[in-house]
């Protein structure tokens, strides 16, 4: 069985960039024996890809964050205090600037609301892939000890040999059907929670412009 390997070694294969289709229809090669189950190596790949690309929907928004300072200055420096529009005189009309003011807030909110809503998808997706192998492990090895109790009581012909292939051939059974199940479960889950973290931005635009238009 593949041992653990650390979150912090991070695969470089396979760089597209995933989105909730992706996730959706993603395939797994089969394990070897018998063809069923998923592959443990490919599986945690997967989640890693996932968390990196979070980690760079963080990195974009930051930019966001950076170029709306940036206009700010930039206001500033040619007659307009975004934060105080009546302190100077202003070169830009009333509504202009309450639109600027308005998508400040409205981006700050989302970048927030998106930066807390990744955080907390990664740490639901680290857990349930850390639960589903420690229940696999554990269905594997109450499988593997039923088989060779059954084993030593069919009598005839027996060796340690033989014994320990039928404890292994029940084992690696039992995981990868346990595996199958859940982990298509979990992935199913994280495909619906990354399709609304795509719809964020397009949220805040609208609570943006919807304000703008009301006044």
């Amino acid at each position: 069985m593949t041992g653990e390997t650390p979150w912090a070694q991070r695969p470089s294969n396979d760089r597209q960039r995933l989105t909730p289709d992706r996730v959706r229809n993603k395939d797994f090669s089969r394990t070897k024996l018998g063809h069923r189950g998923y592959s443990e190596d490919e599986v945690r790949n997967f989640l890693y890809r996932m968390a990196d690309d979070m980690a760079a929907g963080d990195t974009e928004k930051a930019d966001l964050r950076a170029e709306i300072d940036r206009l700010k200055n930039w206001y500033k420096d040619h007659g307009t205090d975004v934060a105080n529009p009546a302190a100077r005189g202003t070169r830009l009309n009333v509504d202009a600037v309450n639109l600027l003011s308005r998508a400040q807030q409205t981006a700050d909110a989302q970048i927030a609301e998106a930066e807390d809503y990744a955080r907390r998808l990664v740490a639901q997706a680290r857990g349930q892939y850390e639960q589903v192998l420690q229940e696999a492990q554990q269905r594997a090895e109450d499988a593997a000890s039923q088989a060779v109790h059954v084993y030593r009581s069919s009598g005839g012909a027996q060796s340690a040999e033989a014994e320990e292939l039928e404890r292994r051939i029940a084992y690696l059974r039992t995981f990868a059907e346990v595996t199958q199940v859940q982990l298509r479960a979990v992935l199913e889950g994280l495909a619906n929670e990354v399709n609304k973290l795509g719809t964020l931005p397009e949220t805040g635009r609208q609570a943006a412009y919807s304000s703008f238009s009301q006044d």
